[in-house]
């Protein structure tokens, strides 16, 4: 089972670190480069107070050193820090904040949709599933390699993209961590193992690799939108007393209602719990699906 395991997926395997890897160096060198420009940045300002000149935020437009000078300086980031940052930095949004979610769907679906769909439309579960390992033996160890593997993958993924998303926050790109709620940490992995769940179950119900493909895109969407919309909605949350509605780094979901900083970890765990759950139950199906009366 090892040998056929590793012979069938290691080209998966290959190019999901592969893809991995440059997405790790990707969100390095972002990270570096954010925290150099934040130093930077602190050290032009220490140039201003040391000639004397008005700082971006201080409001006020009177010189107090010699203008050349003042002009100079104030030159190098004419629309303050959080506006130059977004101009350096902008791309980031679409290539981590949400790339990295699409992409980790994406593997997953890849990698799930042909585990069944495959077997069938090449006929060869007529060979795998009446050898000595039962068909069940051999459903349960792919799919749970296959789904262990990318869990640690999204892990390592999620990690990083926390490391790049630190300095970006700190820079304005974004208001808190929580616009990243659903790119870092424990995300990842779990959008990777429901996708690829999705896929496994859509490839032995369809028997067919690329519809199965189409379908999972689809599915995942609306189980990411619900499973959203039941960590914020219906996880306890606090209720906003003053005018300003959540307090800084609250996450606000309307109506007055916030879930404050310190909730951050146990929501994250949720969703991977909610995700987790129903990529159980998709594999289960999955399982139901492979019957030889389904299949053949």
């Amino acid at each position: 089972m090892k040998c056929v395991l590793w012979r069938q997926h290691r080209g998966q395997l290959a190019w999901t670190g592969l893809v991995i890897a440059a997405a790790g160096v990707a969100m390095t060198v972002v990270a570096r480069s954010a925290d150099q420009w934040l130093a930077t940045y602190a050290r032009w300002l220490a140039q201003l107070r040391a000639t004397g000149c008005p700082l971006p935020t201080s409001g006020t437009s009177v010189v107090h050193a010699p203008p050349p000078i003042c002009h100079t300086l104030l030159s190098r980031y004419s629309g303050g820090e959080q506006s130059s940052f977004a101009h350096a930095y902008n791309y980031a949004i679409p290539v981590l904040e949400e790339g990295l979610p699409l992409l980790m769907v994406v593997i997953g679906v890849l990698i799930g949709a042909p585990l069944v769909a495959r077997e069938v439309e090449q006929r060869t579960q007529l060979v795998a599933w009446t050898q000595s390992v039962p068909r069940g033996r051999w459903y349960v160890i792919k799919a749970a390699v296959l789904a262990s593997g990318l869990a640690l993958a999204g892990l390592v993924a999620g990690l990083g993209n926390h490391r790049a998303e630190v300095p970006l926050t700190q820079g304005g790109l974004t208001s808190s961590r929580w616009i990243w709620f659903y790119s870092i940490d424990l995300a990842p992995a779990a959008d990777a193992v429901l996708a690829f769940a999705l896929a496994v179950a859509m490839g032995a119900c369809l028997r067919r690799t690329v519809p199965s493909i189409g379908a999972a895109l689809v599915g995942f969407l609306v189980l990411f939108l619900f499973s959203g919309w039941v960590v914020r909605h219906l996880t306890p949350a606090s209720e906003s007393t003053g005018p300003r509605g959540a307090p800084d780094n609250g996450w606000s979901i309307g109506s007055g209602r916030y879930h404050p900083a310190h909730q951050y970890w146990s929501l994250q765990i949720t969703y991977l719990a909610i995700l987790l759950v129903l990529a159980l139950i998709l594999l289960v199906l999955g399982w139901l699906a492979t019957r030889p009366r389904r299949v053949v």
